[in-house]
């Protein structure tokens, strides 16, 4: 498995940095925590970051002093700088950008937004997260296995665990019920990526399927199981302060 990229969080907030820690970790980031702006510019002597996260629910002049300081440190200043707001301001929103953050994203988060932000920011070129799940798939086509069981899924398309691999560029008719869904899902896939037994010892044998076609109701059937998946248990009440 590629090594998880760093994002440093800045985040006065007990709460805050155990949401976003948990959050970064299921989609494969590596947080590193600093409770101040000062804090994180001395973290970043000893560590290689690719993104900044920072809790901006701050007063305005604590929020521009902490901003002043990544953007005049040497090591953090040429790095994209995601802002975190309680509250939609449209006039501040555009004066941090001003200031030199990448973006701005509004409490509660919005997952989607939040993962695509940070893929575009550091580089990851997979724009929809994977969440393990195991499932049974019914495949149409005639090929030695029936049914194959399912290693992760996101809304861009599914891992199949087999031991005989089909060729890349193959389409397959997939069937399959989500995890706490009712309704059947029927969507074609292309095999993208195949993983023959034993060539990668941390990797499960199987295919990577590419969904095609996939109708926009689907998308979103898949899209909100993984974001409950991944947040379903996570809360982060924005008023809530480290003691």
């Amino acid at each position: 498995m590629p090594e998880k990229k760093k994002v440093l969080v800045i985040c006065r907030s007990a709460v805050g940095r155990m949401y976003l820690g948990v959050l970064l970790n299921r989609i494969w980031y590596a947080p590193v925590f600093a409770e101040n702006a000062s804090e994180g510019t001395q973290i970043g002597k000893k560590h290689t970051f690719s993104v900044l996260v920072m809790d901006m629910d701050m007063p305005d002049q604590e929020r521009s002093a902490a901003v002043s300081v990544l953007k005049s440190d040497l090591l953090m200043k040429s790095l994209p700088l995601i802002g975190i707001l309680a509250t939609e301001n449209s006039a501040l929103c555009e004066s941090l950008i001003s200031q030199g953050c990448s973006a701005i994203i509004q409490k509660p988060i919005n997952f989607s937004m939040f993962y695509a932000i940070l893929c575009r920011l550091s580089g990851e070129p997979r724009q929809t997260t994977r969440v393990p799940v195991r499932m049974r798939v019914e495949i149409e086509e005639q090929i030695p296995d029936k049914f194959l069981h399912s290693v992760n899924i996101s809304e861009g398309g599914i891992y199949l665990r087999t031991h005989a691999p089909l060729p890349e560029t193959t389409l397959l008719h997939l069937s399959f019920t989500l995890p706490s869904d009712t309704g059947k899902i029927k969507v074609m896939g292309e095999v993208v990526r195949k993983t023959p037994l034993e060539v990668q010892f941390d990797t499960e044998p199987g295919i990577g399927l590419r969904f095609i076609g996939i109708s926009e109701d689907t998308r979103n059937r898949i899209r909100n199981f993984v974001k409950w998946t991944l947040m379903g248990d996570l809360e982060w009440e924005s008023d809530v302060q480290s003691p």
